[in-house]
């Protein structure tokens, strides 16, 4: 497998929140309803064309982020992660990039669409979320990797959901959540 990855101890998140954003995003999609699926869904991460919402424990503050731009899909990490969720998105324009609330790009994270325009899958690993709830700084308490891969479209699967906002919020009974299409 082949992947390059990128990690900083000060990804600022702000309302627990951090993303992957293409060209596209805004001028012809929005995202009105993104933290909504999130608390709806598998309490983690949703995304739709040209974006994806990740939901962090930590209100205010910094978490480290480790980020994978795989060939194809990883192997899941044998580290104790405590909630693990796979969703797909669409860039239309061939570039998704990570950002911070507020809109600032993370360059040196470089571009997740390798492949150009198309599907990818989003596997997104948390621990520490229970921690980062109510925690606020710069010294982080809560750790996420991020994994992104070329992949035709599927619906939301949960490997693992086991922190304190997964148990409020993820119901394994409900229908995964399914892709959305441009």
């Amino acid at each position: 497998m082949r992947y390059t990855t990128w990690t900083s101890d000060r990804m600022s998140v702000s309302y627990g929140q951090y993303y992957l954003q293409g060209d596209e995003f805004l001028s012809e999609y929005d995202d009105t309803d993104t933290v909504e699926r999130i608390f709806d869904g598998n309490s983690l991460v949703a995304g739709g064309p040209e974006h994806l919402t990740v939901l962090a424990g930590t209100h205010t503050g910094c978490i480290r982020l480790t980020t994978q731009h795989c060939a194809d899909e990883p192997l899941l990490s044998e580290q104790e992660w405590e909630t693990v969720v796979d969703v797909s998105i669409r860039s239309t324009s061939g570039n998704l990039r990570l950002f911070r609330w507020g809109g600032d790009v993370e360059e040196d994270a470089g571009n997740f669409a390798t492949a150009g325009a198309g599907w990818y899958r989003v596997r997104v690993q948390a621990r520490g979320r229970d921690e980062g709830d109510g925690h606020e700084g710069d010294t982080p308490v809560e750790e996420h990797l991020l994994s992104v891969w070329p992949a035709p479209p599927q619906p939301d699967t949960v490997h693992r959901a086991n922190d304190a906002l997964a148990r409020t919020h993820y119901d394994p009974t409900r229908p995964p959540g399914q892709p959305i299409h441009p």
